[in-house]
């Protein structure tokens, strides 16, 4: 996986190739013959420190695991030669392995409980190795130390014993290829020398199959080891995605707490600035109505009436570019607070086209309606629905061409939702940029090319006003063929049916 590459590469201890395991493959960093026996002593891969003492946590675990069931054994297996071996040297044999076997077990928890850094690994691997040919050593030692020269069913027992006793050395320190070595080979040329002193023929065919059985066993084993080794990749990886992703998990609750402490400025600065800009402005209104309508007497000179329309509107729009901030604002926030009551929407249509039929006219945009009879009643936010009509009609009759038409519908669907909205014959939005047009302060290619015709706050606020009462917004459109602006109302914000209704 690349994850787990990314993972290798970034492990502070990884392998010349940016592995957990050096590969056999790639230039070893010691040459010539040392690079070779490190190879292959280590099952085909030159080991990393932080490899090798992976490796050995896991022969440590094996080794602590089973301490004074192997005693047991070694007492009982030296014992069940008394009949025949002197006692002092069976004593001497079963003190020499206890004591060896109690040095290997505590080693190893000592190991497991400092829990040492790959620097240490070195250190560590010489305690394993010696203590592990020691044992080996001493524990094949029967062969000569109990040997009975006249007895051939007591030397068939020990050649039998100490051949057995390969499986579980080999389970055991399998794990950590050297100290695999140190446990087979020694065990298999002290086998192989009391076999060959039979001085026979025989004998020394038995040596070879006995040299044919050890190179198999150290194949398998060697197998095994590599597939220990992927597994310890395999934990390292996992154990290194873990600490991303919880890296990245606090990175991301620190991002989120932050984002959330600057809404809660954006919105602190927005309620108390809200006050201080619309005192002003509300000002700026209407003394330039009074101006406008020359009340108190005409201007000396018409510029002056000219220049007062002119501030007139420039606040106007200051004014709804604020209240359309604030209202996205508190949308986001979630603090939109709704008014519910039961709405007619074509009423609220009607409303919103005689309030924009003037600026429709002043640019020769004809408005049309379809609207189904008998709707039902929407109980919602009336000021919400209305200013959704607004914005969408005005968007419609702004980038309309003249001459053209503009229209409003209302139907319900066979889901029973009910769909309304403003269709338009304008220039339209590319399929590109319908989800840009969607975000705050954004405009399509046709907006940008007509600067001073709006913020670009419009069509978000309307998808906002409309998922607080549970509804969605769709914008369908193509360069040259228009735009569809619909919006859909949930069944279950729907009330009676009005009577009587006809079409306009």
């Amino acid at each position: 996986m690349a994850l787990d590459e990314a993972s290798r590469n970034t492990a502070p201890d990884a392998g010349a190739d940016g592995s957990f395991f050096g590969a056999a493959s790639a230039e070893p960093r010691r040459p010539g013959l040392r690079a070779y026996l490190a190879t292959v002593t280590n099952g085909g891969a030159e080991l990393t420190p932080k490899a090798r003492l992976a490796q050995l946590q896991t022969l440590a675990e094996s080794q602590v695991s089973m301490p004074y069931v192997l005693l047991a054994l070694l007492a009982v297996f030296g014992l069940s030669h008394a009949y025949i071996v002197a006692w002092p040297i069976i004593a001497l044999w079963i003190g020499a392995m206890t004591i060896l076997q109690l040095a290997t077990h505590f080693t190893a928890r000592h190991f497991l409980r400092t829990k040492p850094d790959p620097d240490d690994a070195n250190r560590w691997r010489w305690r394993f190795e010696t203590l592990t040919a020691l044992f080996s050593v001493s524990f094949s030692s029967i062969l000569f130390l109990f040997w009975q020269p006249d007895d051939l069913f007591h030397q068939t027992y020990l050649i039998s014993s100490v051949t057995i006793a390969l499986v579980p050395m080999t389970l055991v320190t399998v794990f950590y290829f050297p100290v695999f070595y140190w446990t087979v080979l020694p065990t298999i040329c002290i086998l192989g020398t009391r076999i060959a002193l039979y001085g026979e023929a025989f004998h020394f065919a038995i040596v070879g199959v006995l040299v044919a059985f050890t190179l198999l066993l150290v194949k398998l084993a060697a197998q095994v080891n590599k597939a220990m080794q992927r597994a310890t990749v395999l934990r390292e990886d996992k154990n290194a995605l873990i600490d991303q992703l919880f890296k990245a998990k606090r990175d991301s609750d620190a991002a989120r707490a932050r984002a959330e402490e600057a809404n809660r400025a954006k919105s602190h600065f927005l309620a108390n600035m809200s006050h201080e800009l619309r005192t002003p402005l509300n000002a700026i209104i209407g003394f330039s109505e009074v101006m406008s309508s020359e009340i108190f007497g005409k201007h000396v000179v018409a510029t002056y009436k000219e220049y007062a329309d002119d501030i007139n509107r420039s606040g106007q729009h200051l004014l709804g570019l604020i209240n359309d901030v604030l209202d996205l604002s508190r949308i986001e926030a979630g603090r939109f607070q709704i008014s519910e009551e039961d709405v007619d929407i074509v009423q609220l249509a009607e409303d919103s086209r005689r309030i924009l039929e003037i600026r429709a006219q002043g640019q020769r945009v004809t408005i049309a309606t379809t609207f189904e009879q008998n709707l039902p009643i929407f109980h919602g936010d009336a000021r919400a629905m209305r200013q959704t009509w607004i914005n969408l009609l005005t968007n419609a009759i702004k980038f309309s061409p003249p001459g053209s038409e503009v229209r409003m519908f209302a139907h319900m669907e066979p889901n029973g939702e009910m769909r309304f909205g403003v269709h338009d014959n304008g220039p339209g939005i590319a399929e590109s940029e319908i989800d840009k047009v969607m975000h705050a302060f954004t405009q399509g290619a046709s907006g940008l090319a007509q600067p001073g015709k709006g913020s670009g706050l419009g069509l978000s606020i309307v998808k906002g006003l409309l998922a607080v009462h549970g509804g969605r917004f769709e914008l369908k459109s193509k360069l040259g063929e228009g735009t569809q602006a619909e919006c859909v109302l949930p069944p279950q914000r729907l009330r009676r049916a009005v009577p009587d209704r006809r079409s306009a």
